[in-house]
C-alpha cells in the first residue's frame, strides 16, 4: 500500500503534512499512559505563554490537530507522528537529540520539572561532545577496536566522572556564594 502525501493549501498555507490517518488516531480507550514529549512541549507552553495557535503556526500544524496532539488530558490526545515530532521540535528549537532527550526526561516525570531545560541542554552538549572526542580517542589508540566497548564501561565511567563533576560543581557553588556575600557586604 503506498500512502501519498498532497501538499494542503488551504488555513495553513501549504504548511500541513497531510498525515495519513491510522486506526491509532482514535481517541483512547483505557488507561493512557502520558508521552514525554507532550508533557514537555505543554510544560514549555505554559511557561513561555505559547498558545496552541501559536505553535501550530510554527511548526506547521492546524490549531486542531495542535490541541488534539498536545491535549492537556492524555486520554484526550491524539498520537504525534514522526514528521509532527520534528517539526515541533524544531520550532521549540530543539535539535533532535535534544528533543529525544526531553521525551525521556519527561516520561513519567509528572510536575517534577525543574531545571528540565537546563538538563535537556546540559545532557545533548555531554552527548555530542563524549561522541566526538570517544571518535577521536579510538583514532589515538589503534589497537582499541569498537568491538572492545562494553556497555557496562558506561558505569565505571559514570562513577569516575561524577566524582569530578561533583567537585567542580562544589566549587562553583562556592564561588557563587562569595560572589553573594560580597554583594552583600557592599
Amino acid at each position: 500500500m503506498a500512502i501519498l502525501w498532497l501538499p494542503f493549501e488551504g488555513i495553513t498555507g501549504g504548511l500541513a503534512m497531510g498525515a495519513p490517518t491510522f486506526e491509532g488516531d482514535l481517541p483512547a480507550q483505557g488507561e493512557v499512559h502520558s508521552f514525554g514529549f507532550v508533557d514537555y512541549v505543554l510544560s514549555k507552553m505554559g511557561v513561555e505563554g505559547l498558545r496552541y495557535r501559536e505553535l501550530a503556526l510554527k511548526a506547521g500544524l492546524s490549531k486542531s490537530r495542535a490541541h488534539n496532539v498536545f491535549h492537556p488530558d492524555p486520554s484526550k490526545r491524539r498520537p504525534l507522528y514522526i514528521h509532527e515530532f520534528h517539526a515541533v521540535a524544531a520550532a521549540l528549537d530543539l535539535s533532535p537529540l535534544e528533543a529525544a532527550l526531553a521525551s525521556d526526561l519527561f516520561a513519567g516525570a509528572g510536575d517534577a520539572t525543574e531545571g528540565i531545560e537546563s538538563q535537556i541542554k546540559f545532557y545533548a552538549g555531554v552527548l555530542s561532545r563524549f561522541h566526538e572526542e570517544m571518535k577521536l580517542m579510538m583514532e589515538r589508540i589503534t589497537a582499541l577496536e569498537w568491538a572492545d566497548i562494553r556497555p557496562s564501561h558506561g558505569d565505571l565511567l559514570i562513577k569516575r566522572l561524577m566524582a569530578d563533576v561533583e567537585d567542580a560543581y562544589a566549587g562553583v557553588a562556592k564561588r557563587k556564594d562569595l560572589r553573594h556575600l560580597r554583594g552583600l557586604d557592599q
